[in-house]
Order: structure tokens, then C-alpha cells, then sequence
């Protein structure tokens, strides 16, 4: 337990210790260029995620289209049967 807390607080030391060298060296460019690159990674999952919703949105359309057969035909079978 403490050596996993122990390394999360070195990763932050090293991740404070990164950040405040680019902002000395490059100013703010590269959290720029970095919120950039996250902005358009987000646009993009979010058109795939809606993409993935519409067709998750018709496979569930035509699963109660199918269900809805299903029933009817073994209603129909039912009535047959006597």
C-alpha cells in the first residue's frame, strides 16, 4: 500500500518538476500544442461515440422488430395447435 502511494507521489513530483521546466524553457507552446492534441482526440471519440450510439440505437431497433416476430409466430403456432 505504501509503496503504490509512495510511487503516485513521485509520479506528480516528476509531473510538477516536467511542467514547471517547459514553462521555463517554452513558455506556454507546448500546453498549448498539448490542449490542442486533447481537444481534437475529443472531437474525435466523440463523433466515433456517437456513431457507435446510432448504430447501437438500430441493432436495438431490430432486435424488437425480430422479438415482436418471434412472438407472433409463436402465437399463430399456439393457435394451430389444439
Amino acid at each position: 500500500m505504501f509503496k503504490c502511494l509512495r510511487r503516485i507521489i513521485c509520479l506528480l513530483i516528476i509531473a510538477g518538476i516536467a511542467a514547471a521546466y517547459f514553462a521555463f524553457t517554452s513558455g506556454g507552446t507546448k500546453f498549448r500544442w498539448f490542449g490542442k492534441k486533447t481537444e481534437e482526440t475529443g472531437r474525435a471519440i466523440h463523433q466515433t461515440m456517437d456513431k457507435t450510439a446510432e448504430k447501437a440505437d438500430e441493432v436495438k431497433k431490430t432486435t424488437e422488430e425480430s422479438v415482436k416476430k418471434v412472438d407472433k409466430l409463436s402465437k399463430d403456432i399456439k393457435k394451430k395447435i389444439p
